[in-house]
């Protein structure tokens, strides 16, 4: 899994735009989101083929800031406070948290700075795979 940066025009219709796209070449959405600061507005999304993605979207005059790897981690939901737990366990490291959303299978997704260091710092959390 990959999350890809975007660049969206403030504008009405845009993210709409953006999603056809996508769904017309194949490329579904996981999970994130857009947020808008400073009247520009930022999608993080976490998609399978980062790089598919970015030449479409590419292709079709997005602005593609970066395709990263993110971490992605399950919070124990029976236990409050692990968003703090994660987050200071990253902090302890001199990690910081550039992005943080949640996909479609409450997994907890986050871009960081420093994803070797990231990962050690929340091994705790990893995701199994079955």
């Amino acid at each position: 899994m990959y999350d890809i940066n975007v660049i969206l025009d403030n504008t009405p219709g845009e993210l709409a735009r953006f999603g056809e796209v996508l769904g017309k070449n194949g490329i579904g959405l996981e999970g994130g989101g857009v947020f808008t600061y400073n009247n520009q507005s930022h999608a993080h999304f976490l998609v399978k083929d980062g790089e598919k993605a970015r030449k479409v979207l590419s292709s079709h005059s997005f602005e593609v800031q970066s395709v990263s790897t993110p971490l992605i981690r399950k919070l124990k939901q029976d236990q409050l406070g692990q968003l703090g737990a994660i987050a200071k366990a990253l902090a302890e490291q001199g990690v910081n948290i550039i992005v943080q959303y949640s996909d479609h299978d409450n997994q907890l997704i986050l871009v960081t700075d420093n994803y070797r260091l990231a990962d050690l710092a929340t091994s705790d959390w990893a995701v199994k795979v079955e």
